[in-house]
């Protein structure tokens, strides 16, 4: 075959390629792409992800704000991390939301600001997002851009108690001793109605100084 022959039957596949790639929608694309990512074939899975998230796909911006967190395939950078994170939380998917309101916590990728992460978390915990869940009764534990309130971390901790997790148990049945009887009743009250405990956390506005950057030796390793 001719090299001109060979290389507009190259050209052509290329396009070909191209096309097809443009009919498949970004829900697709980001399965591909997670497929891979799972996988561990970075570069696929980049490539994959990259044209999703281009089209707006939520899923696809959050594992790329992993491969960007991790060094997947891709340069570091918590910088480009945080801003895939920042896109796929705004799409309302909760994942990003728990891990996005982690960094504003501890200040990687964005500049820290408690009362942000709180914000975040608590729209992750309405999602059933059980890591979002247990950091949130710790930030009302430990005063951690909202008021600090123990009555509060013990009926979330003992919600997601209820439903398997460990850490969440432990913690509950160490917050016990600071409550009054009536306190512990209430809290049990609203983790049983666990809509009413979002509401209620949802009202309160009065929440602590952006610069109150206490941690508590219980926080989660």
């Amino acid at each position: 075959m001719a090299k001109g022959t060979l290389l507009t039957a190259l050209l052509s596949l290329l396009v070909s390629a191209s096309a097809l790639l443009a009919e498949i929608s970004p829900e697709e694309l980001g399965k591909e792409g997670v497929i891979a990512y799972y996988h561990e074939n970075y570069l696929e899975a980049h490539k994959y992800l990259s044209q999703a998230a281009a089209q707006g796909n939520a899923e696809a911006h959050y594992y790329l704000g992993a491969m960007y967190f991790n060094g997947q395939g891709v340069i570091q950078s918590y910088e480009e991390s945080a801003r895939h994170f920042t896109v796929a939380a705004t799409k309302n998917h909760p994942g990003a939301q728990m891990i996005l309101g982690v960094l504003y916590i501890q200040g990687v990728g964005v500049p820290q600001n408690f009362k942000r992460a709180a914000r975040l978390l608590l729209l992750a915990a309405k999602q059933n997002n059980v890591n979002a869940q247990e950091i949130l009764g710790w930030i009302h534990q430990n005063g951690i851009g909202v008021r600090q309130n123990s009555m509060i971390a013990y009926a979330v901790w003992n919600y997601v108690a209820a439903n398997g997790s460990d850490w969440a148990r432990m913690n509950r049945n160490y917050v016990l001793a600071q409550l009054s009887d009536r306190e512990v009743y209430e809290a049990q009250e609203l983790s049983l109605q666990i809509q009413k405990l979002w509401a209620l956390l949802e009202r309160q506005n009065a929440l602590t100084r952006p610069d109150d950057r206490r941690i508590s030796h219980r926080r989660r390793s």
